[in-house]
């Protein structure tokens, strides 16, 4: 075998090629590699301690089947337990797809998934908002309300189950590509918030960990084909319409050229996130929302703003859940 094509571990069948690192591994040691260093940002970061309640949320893409899988294989070593929360936004040809894949796998690695609806819980879809924002002149794109939805529903189903940390399979391409648009949007406070660990906590926010901060998505899609993580390869069809589509492109073509540039890119990241934390007062002055009472930087917190924006009646919800 032409020792380039070779793992430079054991000179064995390579897997994939780690372009920073340039050199290849098999399938053996790159499963070894991924999980130390996820380990390695767990224990650096204090991301996880013992005697936590892990929830990890989950879509059934692959970052967040290997999330769960990784955070299952490390949970006894580690003293904590985790189960999965998922969020069915109603977005008709994709998320069935990938809920199917996310019970499958679920089952395969014993781990209790929960699952909250936009439906249920807002009164719409996700395809239902989108309608509605068309028909407003798409003031705010698909990605902005359907994140913002998600996130509140993901916080309040995590302390309904009484979990004390929230996962989520944010992988290095998105941590980089959040900071360009934080920089492009001017957002220092968003900046300020981007950590493996959500920094500025308030009681009725579970804090946010992100076990993947340094790992780029090829690996995790590596990972989870390596695991056997099966899930299907749709694309959610508003996926377009986000500015993070055309970062993602440009990052990647960077990334060809000079290898390495997204752990640059991170690294300037986290500098800068040190750096405004300092000086950003709204990470330890939150307020709370005048409609449901979440924690908000303003009078009213997005959640209800955008209930508001879609005809809906803000104020707190009734928390529908279900187990699959």
């Amino acid at each position: 075998m032409d020792k380039g094509l070779a793992c430079a571990v054991c000179g064995g069948k390579p897997s994939i090629k780690v372009s920073y690192l340039d050199s290849y591994l098999c399938k053996e040691h790159f499963l070894e590699y991924f999980e130390r260093r996820v380990l390695s940002t767990i224990k650096y970061f204090n991301l996880i301690e013992e005697g936590d309640v892990v929830a990890a949320a989950v879509s059934g893409g692959k970052d967040s089947l290997s999330l769960l899988y990784v955070l299952k294989k490390f949970s006894e070593k580690l003293g904590y337990t985790v189960f999965g929360i998922a969020v069915d936004e109603g977005i008709q040809g994709y998320r069935e797809y990938k809920l199917k894949a996310l019970k499958k796998v679920a089952e395969k690695i014993s781990v209790k998934i929960f699952v909250a609806s936009f439906l249920e819980n807002y009164g719409l879809t996700l395809d239902e908002a989108v309608k509605i924002a068309m028909r407003r002149g798409f003031e705010y794109k698909p990605c902005s309300i359907c994140g913002v939805f998600r996130r509140y529903l993901l916080n309040l189903v995590a302390k309904e189950l009484r979990a004390n940390k929230l996962a989520t399979g944010h992988n290095l391409d998105d941590e980089t590509q959040v900071f360009l648009m934080n920089v492009l949007r001017g957002g220092v406070p968003n900046i300020a918030r981007e950590y493996p660990i959500s920094r500025g906590g308030h009681e009725k926010l579970v804090t946010r960990i992100k076990p993947f901060y340094f790992i780029p998505e090829k690996e995790t899609l590596t990972y989870a084909l390596l695991r056997g993580l099966e899930t299907p390869f749709v694309e959610c069809p508003y996926v377009e319409y986000s500015i993070r589509h055309g970062i993602r492109r440009w990052l990647n073509s960077r990334e060809k050229e000079q290898p390495g540039i997204k752990y640059k890119v991170a690294a300037s990241s986290l500098l800068y996130g040190e750096i405004f934390a300092n000086i950003d007062r709204s990470l330890s002055s939150l307020q709370t929302c005048k409609y449901c009472s979440a924690p908000s930087t303003s009078e009213i917190c997005r959640a209800c703003a955008f209930r508001i924006y879609l005809g809906l009646t803000p104020g707190t919800i009734r928390l529908k859940i279900h187990e699959i």
